[in-house]
This record gives C-alpha cells, sequence and structure tokens, in this order.
C-alpha cells in the first residue's frame, strides 16, 4: 500500500468561487499552504485577498474579477483558465448570495432569483463550461475534483425561513448527486470516470454569520446548536475540500460531507 503523500495538491490548478472571504477565504488558504496554483474569483477587487493568501505559500493565488450572475463572465473565466493552464484540477463552486430573510409572503420575487442564479444556476453553468478542463486533468492516475460547497440549510429546515437560500443549496446537492451519476455513464458524456463530484455542507462559521459573531455571547450562542460547540474555523472547511480533492478522496464520489461540529444530529435537529 503506498500512503505516501495521500493528501497532497502540489502543481494541481484549482478555483474556487467567491475566494476572496468567508469560507472560501479559508478553501483557497489552504490549496496554496499545499502547494496549489490558486484561482479566487469574485465580483470585487481580489488583489489584496490574493496577496494575503499567497503568503500561506508555497503555492500561488491568482485572482479573477468574475460575476457568477452573468453568462458571458463565466464563459471569459473558463476561456481564461484554459489559456493560462490548459487543464483544471479542481474547481470548488462556492460563491453564493444569503442573508435575505423575510417572511413567506414578503419575500421580493427579485432576491429570489438572484439567490437562484447565483446559488445554483451559476454553478451548474461553470461546471458545464469547465469540463474539458477537468477531464484534461484527469486521468486513470489521478482525479479531477468539483467540490459544490452547500450548507445545511439544504438538508434541515432553517428556523429562519430562508426560503430562497435554502432550497437554492438543496438543488445544489442533488445537482451534484446527478453529475456524480452521469459520470460513469458510458452513454452521456456528462462527466468521466476520473472526475469526482461532491459537496461539502458547511454549519456555523464566519461569513455570512458575521452579524452573529461579533460578541462572545453571539458565538457561544452560535456554537450552541452544535455537538462541539464551537463555530467552524478556516482549517475545518479547508480540510475537508483538501480531503476530496486529494488520492485520499479518489473513490469518494456523489457525496454530501457535513462539516457542521456535530449540528445536523445536536441541538437544533432534535428541537
Amino acid at each position: 500500500m503506498d500512503f505516501n503523500n495521500l493528501f497532497g495538491v502540489e502543481g494541481k490548478v484549482v478555483c474556487v468561487t467567491g475566494g476572496g472571504g468567508g469560507i472560501g477565504r479559508g478553501i483557497a488558504g489552504a490549496f496554496v499552504a499545499g502547494g496549489a496554483r490558486v484561482y479566487i474569483t469574485s465580483r470585487s477587487d481580489l488583489q489584496e485577498a490574493a496577496d494575503e493568501l499567497a503568503e500561506e505559500g508555497p503555492g500561488e493565488c491568482i485572482p479573477l474579477r468574475t460575476d457568477l450572475s452573468n453568462d458571458e463572465e463565466i464563459t471569459a473565466l473558463g476561456r481564461t483558465l484554459d489559456e493560462r493552464e490548459g487543464k483544471l484540477d479542481v474547481l470548488v463552486n462556492n460563491a453564493a448570495l444569503g442573508g435575505f430573510i423575510h417572511r413567506f409572503g414578503e419575500l421580493p420575487m427579485a432576491e429570489w432569483d438572484a439567490m437562484t442564479t447565483v446559488n445554483l444556476r451559476a454553478p451548474f453553468a461553470l461546471t458545464q463550461t469547465c469540463l474539458p478542463l477537468l477531464r484534461a486533468a484527469a486521468n486513470s492516475a489521478v482525479h479531477a475534483s468539483v467540490i459544490n460547497i452547500a450548507s445545511v440549510d439544504g438538508v434541515r429546515i432553517a428556523g429562519d425561513n430562508d426560503w430562497a437560500y435554502g432550497m437554492g443549496k438543496a438543488g445544489l446537492i442533488h445537482l451534484t448527486r446527478q453529475l456524480a451519476g452521469l459520470a460513469g455513464n458510458k452513454h452521456g458524456r456528462e462527466g468521466g470516470h476520473n472526475i469526482t463530484f461532491n459537496a461539502v455542507a458547511p454549519g456555523p462559521f464566519p461569513g455570512m454569520l458575521d452579524r452573529y459573531l461579533e460578541t462572545e455571547e453571539g458565538r457561544a450562542a452560535v456554537g450552541a446548536v452544535t455537538v462541539s460547540g464551537r463555530v467552524g474555523k478556516p482549517e475545518d472547511i479547508g480540510a475537508a475540500c483538501i480531503y476530496l480533492a486529494s488520492r485520499a478522496g479518489s473513490y469518494v464520489s456523489g457525496v454530501l460531507l457535513p462539516v457542521d461540529g456535530g449540528l445536523l444530529v445536536g441541538k437544533r435537529a432534535n428541537s
């Protein structure tokens, strides 16, 4: 058995959407620390974030400004990755909109459309665009990986009535399973035997929950809904993605991996 470099990602080409902050930054930082060349995307300027992430070295971090609600920009992102690299080892569909909380009868449909466009439609479109690059990276010895960042709110019914957010994340989980199931279909062209498709369901992490984490009391209250009793750390989410993208996770496809401190089996799940 060869257990050497089981979790290695050195030299891999990685794209993390929404990689400038929150969970995405933790994911990008883990790959940079592992020696990968990481492209991070956002609608805003990412140069400062990329410079800071590059200090995690020995890998690299390159910013690419992209609006994932725009099909032309998704196509342009794929073209840029093709021109610069000619392959893509890991695609992490992390960018998402959240924080829009309304009563059922008060949710503006414009917000529904905005959230589902970025949180569900964009991962589908970007995976479709990058599929040739993923195929170029994958072979019988090394797999390529698509990791969709979902949420525990795609599994449970959240208490804050996040209608569009939870629906979009549930759809992303189902899309992940569809892609994994079709990847090995000899009659289809959706994927390939050497590309894995998995989803990660984060629980409470800094980022979208920052408004609840500004005080020690707030952090304690958020952590209390988990079995672990704490809020997630960047390395928690980064480690999960390294596992799925490395040789250690090469035989794992179509799964939903909760990284939630036990939230789904804890107090909130049973309340």
